[in-house]
């Protein structure tokens, strides 16, 4: 494991919401644009909530949360981002941040290899400068 990751939500200009975290009956009220992982849902995000007998209203969905933050800038929509991605671009593209449902958890970001790399000296010596660098993140 590298490091462990957590959303938050970032709100088009045009959605009047002034809270600091949103409550489920709340994040599920509003339309959501998506960035599609698997099958029309963004994993991490929806089977939780699916396992809680709740689903989104999708209203926007793309491949990439780069341009679906700049997209939902000046809508009333709800996008549910990694916390590092908010806070490098939510500056510049004026949505507001607001804390995700509890119900939405952090999730542990692993780093993989073929087991047959495992004792490969440059690929142990690379391995190493990611768990470095992970530690500055």
């Amino acid at each position: 494991m590298l490091f462990n990751l957590d959303f938050v939500c970032l709100v088009g200009s045009a959605l009047p919401v002034r809270t600091r975290r949103f409550t489920l009956k709340q994040y599920l009220q509003f339309a959501h644009a998506l960035v599609e992982t698997s099958d029309g849902q963004q994993t991490l995000v929806d089977r939780p909530l699916a396992q809680l007998g709740a689903k989104r209203r999708v209203a926007l969905s793309l491949p990439y949360f780069v341009p679906a933050i700049f997209a939902i800038a000046q809508t009333d929509l709800i996008l549910t981002v990694p916390r590092r991605l908010a806070e490098v671009t939510a500056p510049m593209t004026g949505v507001r941040v607001v804390e995700p449902p509890r119900e939405i958890k952090a999730f542990p970001y692993f780093m993989a290899w073929h087991p047959r790399l495992t004792t490969e000296p440059a690929h142990h010596w690379f391995r190493e400068q990611l768990r470095i660098a992970a530690r500055t993140i």
